[in-house]
Formats: structure tokens, C-alpha cells, sequence
């Protein structure tokens, strides 16, 4: 009788054992071999926002249509429609290690986009869903051919900006004024905007640096990271850390 209620006792602690050294050893559904295997992470929308925050070069994709991005997205977003990612490298994208954020409206084209960039030899690629889970700003409009940087200065003192690109034959610029009221342009000390009107020449990632000079202020430099598409559109005109 003994023997018989100490066999029962361990066999069902062998089979329990089992059962957990399975359960212990199962791959993850997001173990790095399948990471590995899919080529690119999935992430969640706050881990996106924190990414969004460094300034480490990164770009937002958003993947849907054109008209979808033009009425709402993410601020500096671009748009690269899932259906436009072929067998070729997108010309928006020259780095294969920049650091892609990638949604859509739902999060099914994000991962096929996602997917198919991972393919194209893309190494760091992130899929966060879709923007109808987004808590955060949108605004709304789309690429642009011309691009406006607005800086305010005053006569007698204020800052005289001047304009230098990494790769000038991607983006020319112009620099205008523009006062509040025509009568001011003749007044000692009056206030105006400086228009620095950029225009694309070619397709093509570069940075540009804005450096305000001053007699009575220290000199700054700003710099944005600037990026144009093969219709010679604006997807992106940011500031950088520099």
C-alpha cells in the first residue's frame, strides 16, 4: 500500500516537472531568434514617444496613404506609403542604420512595411501600430515644395542671419525681411521676420545651419536635418542638436 501511494507521489512529481521545464523553455513570442528571424521590433507607442524624444537621428514613417497623412500625423512625420516600398531602397532613405519609427492607421501596413524595409537591409527598424491608439499632438497638411524658416530680429542691433548646407546642390535658399507694417521699415529700431525661403533641387537627405550674428548678442547656430523626396518635396525640415 505504501509502495503504491509513494509510486503515485512521483510520478506526479515527474510529470509536473515536465510540465514546467516546458513551460521554461518555450521561445517567447518575442524571443531575439524571432526578432532575428522578422527583422525588425516591435514596440509600444510609449516606447516611441521616448524614442521620438533623443536626438539621435531618427526618422517617423508613416506608411499610409498620402491623403490619410495629409489629413492627421505625427509631428514630423513622413510619408512613405506601404504600397511605394518595392524591391529597391527608398531614395528618403540613404542610411541602412537610421533609426526608423514606423506606423500606419491600424498597425497591419506598419508591420508589412516594417517587414519589407527589414528585407531590403534596413537595421534598425521599429513598428509602433497604428495612429488610431496615438495619445499625442497631429497636425495636419502634407510635403511641401517650398519651405519657410521664420527668425525675428530688429534694426540697430538685432541678428543678421546667414545660411550654409552640407550639400548645397540638394536645397537652395533665399532671405528676406518682412515687418509687421511697411511704415515700420523706416523707423530706428523697428521689429521685422527674417524668411529664409528654402527650395529643393534634387532628392536627398542634408543638414542646414541658420547662425545668427550679432553685435550685441553672442552668435547661435541652429541646425536642422532636411529631407527631400523624388518630387522635390519637403518630408522634412527639423531641428537638430546639432
Amino acid at each position: 500500500m505504501h509502495r503504491t501511494i509513494l509510486f503515485i507521489v512521483l510520478a506526479a512529481f515527474v510529470a509536473f516537472a515536465a510540465v514546467a521545464f516546458a513551460a521554461c523553455t518555450a521561445p517567447s513570442p518575442h524571443s531575439d531568434d524571432d526578432l532575428q528571424k522578422q527583422g525588425f521590433v516591435q514596440i509600444s507607442q510609449a516606447e516611441a514617444v521616448e524614442r521620438m524624444g533623443q536626438a539621435d537621428g531618427h526618422i517617423i514613417l508613416d506608411v499610409r496613404r498620402e491623403d490619410e497623412f495629409a489629413a492627421g500625423h505625427i509631428p514630423d512625420a513622413i510619408c512613405l506609403p506601404n504600397e511605394s516600398i518595392g524591391n529597391s531602397r527608398p531614395s528618403v532613405l540613404p542610411d541602412l542604420n537610421q533609426i526608423l519609427l514606423i506606423y500606419c492607421r491600424s498597425g497591419n501596413r506598419s508591420k508589412q512595411a516594417a517587414q519589407k524595409l527589414a528585407n531590403l537591409g534596413y537595421t534598425q527598424v521599429y513598428e509602433f501600430g497604428g495612429i488610431l491608439d496615438w495619445q499625442g499632438e497631429t497636425v495636419t497638411g502634407s510635403a511641401q515644395k517650398e519651405y519657410v524658416l521664420q527668425f525675428e530680429s530688429f534694426d540697430g542691433g538685432g541678428p543678421n542671419y546667414s545660411v550654409e548646407a552640407a550639400d548645397p546642390s540638394i536645397v537652395s535658399w533665399s532671405i528676406s525681411r518682412q515687418y509687421s507694417d511697411p511704415d515700420h521699415e523706416l523707423l530706428d529700431g523697428a521689429s521685422y521676420s527674417v524668411l529664409i525661403t528654402l527650395t529643393a533641387l534634387q532628392p536627398g537627405r542634408t543638414t542646414l545651419t541658420v547662425t545668427a550674428n550679432s553685435p550685441i548678442q553672442p552668435s547661435e547656430q541652429l541646425v536642422y536635418d532636411v529631407l527631400v523626396d523624388s518630387d522635390l518635396r519637403f518630408l522634412r525640415v527639423a531641428q537638430t542638436e546639432g
